[in-house]
């Protein structure tokens, strides 16, 4: 699956005064999933750390190919997303649903205090899917999903 810069479009430039920085790098070994590889044509993976404090957000944007998003794919995916962010804080505690940045946004808990945060956009390029992980109390995750720009 390649990395597409355009995707880098839908995200916030920065986040209380933090920058995400495209992470290549992450990308790539998200990209080696089997299953995201099957059903994303296309994806990028950004950072903002606040070098201050434990805050950061983790954002991953991924187009999906044509025909794949469906309300059952979208479950799934968060609770896969979920586990696997979860598993390294203590496992997932809990779920919510709020409305951040004008649309539907999933939040996932995890033992240790790391957040979770889904939404799904349908753009001319395509259905695409953000997922961040965040920790800390500026809550970048949210600040993240509330500069998404459709």
């Amino acid at each position: 699956m390649p990395w597409d810069d355009a995707l880098l479009a839908v995200l916030p430039t920065d986040v209380a005064g933090l920058p995400l920085i495209p992470e290549p790098d992450a990308f790539a070994a998200s990209a080696s999933d089997a299953s995201l590889v099957r059903d994303a044509a296309a994806g990028v993976v950004t950072l903002a750390v606040d070098p201050m404090g434990n805050d950061y957000a983790v954002a991953f944007v991924h187009r999906l190919r044509p025909g794949i998003y469906d309300d059952g794919w979208f479950r799934g995916w968060r609770d896969s997303f979920d586990e696997g962010v979860c598993e390294q804080a203590g496992g997932v505690t809990g779920n919510a649903e709020a409305e951040i940045g004008g649309r539907t946004t999933y939040i996932g808990t995890c033992a240790g205090g790391v957040l979770t945060y889904h939404a799904q956009l349908t753009t001319e390029a395509g259905e695409l899917v953000v997922s961040v992980q965040s920790l800390g109390d500026k809550r970048l995750g949210e600040q993240v999903m509330a500069g998404l720009r459709p």
